[in-house]
């Protein structure tokens, strides 16, 4: 497994990963496992690098030719980012857009059910 791959599992899990200076922050906390700590301490480096990244460095993470041509072209987060991850909350009735590459808050797409135009 490379740091992207671990990356990439992290978001499958809701796991948000940050760069804090040279160390590495995960949110929630409850999250840290044995496994999950080997696997972070073992690809700090390359994810610390991956995570630093500008938006006009490219992509944070490998982006396959199908998804490249559904990105947006315009910044959905002030960080630059035109990458979103919708979280399902309050039992899937509700979907928070977070920044796909800072977890930052965007917006409610659909809010109790009710699809918000977003």
């Amino acid at each position: 497994m490379n740091a992207a791959e671990l990356l990439a599992d992290l978001d499958r899990l809701g796991i948000r990963l940050e760069a804090d200076g040279d160390r590495l922050r995960y949110h929630p906390r409850s999250a840290a496992t044995p496994d999950l700590l080997d696997r972070l301490k073992t690809h700090k480096a390359a994810l610390l690098a991956i995570l630093r990244r500008t938006p006009d460095d490219g992509p944070v993470l490998p982006v396959v030719a199908a998804e490249a041509t559904a990105l947006p072209t315009v910044a959905v987060c002030r960080c630059g980012s035109t990458k979103w991850r919708d979280v399902p909350i309050h039992g899937g009735q509700t979907i928070r857009r977070d920044c796909g590459r800072c977890g930052r808050f965007i917006d409610f797409p659909v809010w109790y059910g009710k699809n918000t135009g977003q």
